[in-house]
């Protein structure tokens, strides 16, 4: 019994101290050492080589280090009866909740203006905008979402949600869900963030007709999926002013290529998709967790669900 650990751009010590601490009985290999492939019956992955899951006939469970799994479902050669393990580990999710708490105030409290105002070497207070008076939209109420929309709320900002389903009341956060909602929840978002998961659904959600149903001059902070927000028509309202500035963690294509005109806009702020960023040990352990339900016959959580693609 094996678990091979494939995990690109990653510092994989921090996981293999815990797997070989946690997993005495299994072999822990390290791709591209995957050794006789019939044993592997394990996978611990972040962009993981196509059509590498084939080789391993026995493979069980493989366990994804974040908590969206297109870096897997995309691979063309993916075996259909393999379950998908999310990663839902707390330190994952904290991290994306100080991400958006970040950028909200970088906009909110006008530090965006500020860096400008600085090369200018222009001292120019800007006005105060109390949290309760601005909106927060937030598309995505899942685990992730929900928590960013919590931690916002406790901070003061008046917080909205939109989802594809009807969802039950949350005290704190109004909650718009479906297209017919969604301009309602659109007009409302002042800074708008997308953490929804990319599935054939969501996929160009946000076009040019979206985005201008924003108020004018909303912020844009994107570390949901990059295919999501329609990429040209952000920067053509980014160019008209009517979207004043935003952060994009996830795009198209990654990483962005060097030529793509996000990368010199002067009003784009760009992070390689580190918005959420495992704490390995914990991470890891996360994922030890679900191999011990796994083999007690148990079912892992949380599973990656075909019909809703996330």
């Amino acid at each position: 019994m094996a678990l091979l650990v494939s995990l690109t751009d990653t510092d994989i010590q921090p996981w293999v101290e815990v797997f070989e601490s946690e997993l005495s009985n299994m072999d822990i290999r390290i791709y591209p050492d995957v050794g006789d492939a019939s044993e592997i019956e394990y996978v611990a992955a972040w962009q993981h080589p196509f059509g590498e899951y084939k080789k391993y006939s026995n493979l069980k469970a493989i366990l994804s280090l974040g908590a969206g799994v297109d870096h897997i479902t995309k691979d063309p050669e993916l075996p259909s009866d393999v379950p998908i393990v999310r990663m839902a580990d707390d330190s994952l999710t904290n991290d994306m909740c100080l991400y958006a708490l970040h950028w909200v105030l970088h906009f909110h409290s006008d530090y965006y203006r500020y860096v400008k105002q600085q090369v200018k070497k222009q001292w120019l207070p800007q006005d105060f905008v109390a949290p309760r008076n601005r909106t927060i939209g937030i598309m995505g109420l899942g685990n992730i979402g929900k928590q960013i929309a919590e931690s916002l709320a406790r901070q003061g900002f008046y917080v909205v949600g939109w989802g594809a389903n009807e969802k039950p009341a949350t005290r704190n956060i109004e909650y718009f869900y479906g297209k017919e909602q969604m301009s309602a929840f659109l007009n409302k978002s002042e800074i708008l963030i997308n953490v929804l998961p990319l599935t054939e659904a969501t996929t160009n959600l946000v076009t040019e007709c979206e985005l201008c149903q924003l108020p004018k001059g909303a912020f844009v902070i994107n570390m949901g999926r990059g295919s999501i927000i329609n990429e040209n028509d952000l920067l053509s309202l980014l160019n008209n002013s009517h979207i004043s500035a935003a952060v994009l963690d996830v795009f198209d294509v990654e990483p962005l290529p060097v030529d793509d005109p996000l990368w010199s806009h002067p009003n784009v702020t760009i992070t390689p998709h580190i918005a959420g960023q495992s704490d390995g040990k914990t991470a890891a352990m996360f994922m030890v967790e679900n191999i011990r339900r796994i083999e007690n016959g148990e079912p892992p959580f949380p599973l990656y669900d075909v019909s809703r693609g996330y």
